[in-house]
């Protein structure tokens, strides 16, 4: 099962059409939301588009640790807070903590950064921290506009599917 951790940039609503995008992929997804992903798209999309219920708050129910040991952690799209907070494991929202317990089990984590390219360039270093201590890999933006774009959804998902299949345990 693929995590989906969609976080608050303008590219959330892309985050519905790649999470049906593995479904038609035979791929089972859960989704976490941060608070900012919920001002610009409601859960209610995302558990439509995933088919199960949408991870916006801690519980009880510790969906930190409950969920930090599936196939793959896709943050999609990922924000420059996130990536930072991620680079100096920052836990301080369900998405936060998340990453940094999946960290802590190898788990397989994917960012794809969505951000105007000025916000891009200045976390730059934080990224290059993270591909350097091997914690996280990358997909690249689209670079257009000024901004750094949410790239295709077939290509997101290829990525995925070959994070997946490299970190297959016998």
């Amino acid at each position: 099962m693929i995590i989906l951790c969609v976080t608050g940039s303008v590219a959330a609503s892309e985050a519905i059409k790649l999470a049906r995008e593995f479904r038609r992929n035979d791929v089972e997804v859960k989704c976490f939301m941060s608070e900012a992903a919920c001002d610009l798209i409601h859960p209610n999309s995302m558990e439509f588009a995933t088919g199960k219920e949408v991870v916006t708050k801690l519980t009880g129910d510790i969906e930190h640790v409950k969920y930090s040991q599936e196939d793959l952690i896709l943050v999609a799209p990922a924000t420059a807070n996130t990536i930072s907070k991620f680079a100096y494991k920052i836990a301080d929202n369900p998405i936060s903590t998340l990453l940094i317990t999946a960290y802590g089990h190898d788990t397989p984590i994917i960012f794809v950064p969505s951000m105007h390219d000025s916000m891009f360039k200045a976390i730059s270093e934080n990224i290059e921290k993270i591909k350097n201590e091997g914690s996280a890999t990358f997909i690249n933006p689209r670079m257009d506009e000024g901004k750094a774009k949410f790239p295709s959804k077939e290509d997101i998902v290829l990525e995925s599917l070959r994070t997946i299949n490299l970190n297959k345990k016998d």
